[in-house]
């Protein structure tokens, strides 16, 4: 019977919960990092027993941790996040411009073929890449170059807090922030376009269809379609089926469109496949 490991990040540390198949009873380890709040962890899907873990706090900063061993043991490796070159400004709360400066990592994702590639979504708005395992960080910066002036922080800060890469098209990445929209590449990061046609935003934004200045809390691709994906956007429920081309609302009957987490699930039953997309 197969196993299930779930990675739980908290504000008072990260727990390992494990179960068999039937998923009736759990075995919980932790809190790792006991009293610290950790943003994301995540585990390589080429080497499931590398996870990543991005453990921050107002009074010690921040701290990077990898486990080899599928997180009975931890190791604090590279935490040096500096912006390549003169990072400039971005919008502020008030509209004036305001200087690049790092905060916090959001998000970890471990590359689909590499156990020792992974990217890092930072606030203020950025993205690293690591290829050794994370002890050494680089930013792609040719995405603040997609309107980076115009990007705006959220009542959360600016984070980059998704990171999505393309299981079919190893060149193609898509990322989300708050408050600026969603960008995607195709060449691995050296180049970026905005990706936010179709979203609408008439309560936030002076120009309610503007390129940038949407804010996007997630999104997600279909497992085996990767030019489908899922938004929560502040108020609306999104769906693309050409990479981002175009997006249309889906929120339908949901009893809320306002939301910050969304996944999607294929399951199989009585010879159909069903596509569930989770707002919690």
């Amino acid at each position: 019977m197969s196993g299930i490991r779930v990675l739980v990040g908290t504000r008072k540390g990260a727990f390992v919960l494990t179960s068999d198949g039937k998923r009736k009873e759990w075995a919980v380890s932790g809190p790792h990092f006991a009293g610290w709040e950790i943003y994301h962890l995540k585990g390589s899907p080429v080497d499931p027993n590398r996870i990543y873990a991005s453990q921050t706090s107002g009074w010690f900063g921040q701290v990077i941790q990898r486990s080899n061993d599928g997180g009975n043991t931890w190791e604090p490796v590279g935490n040096k996040f500096a912006y390549e070159g003169t990072p400039g400004t971005h919008q502020w709360y008030d509209g004036t411009q305001h200087p690049w400066e790092f905060k916090r990592v959001w998000h970890l994702e471990p590359s689909l073929t590499d156990p020792e590639t992974v990217y890092a979504g930072v606030e203020d708005a950025a993205l690293f890449r690591s290829t050794d395992g994370g002890q050494a960080w680089e930013e792609l910066p040719a995405l603040r170059d997609s309107k980076g002036n115009l990007w705006a922080p959220g009542a959360g800060g600016m984070g980059l807090h998704t990171i999505v890469l393309d299981p079919k098209n190893p060149g193609r990445m898509f990322i989300a922030i708050s408050a600026a929209g969603v960008f995607r590449t195709d060449d691995a990061g050296q180049t970026w376009r905005v990706a936010t046609k179709g979203l609408k935003s008439d309560q936030e934004l002076p120009d309610p269809e503007a390129q940038v200045g949407h804010c996007v809390h997630r999104i997600s691709m279909h497992p085996s379609r990767p030019d489908v994906l899922y938004m929560q956007k502040h108020w609306d429920v999104m769906r693309t089926d050409d990479a981002g081309e175009m997006w249309r609302e889906v929120s339908g009957n949901l009893p809320t469109d306002f939301g910050f987490v969304i996944d999607v699930r294929v399951r199989v039953g009585l010879g159909k496949k069903f596509l569930d997309a989770h707002h919690p």
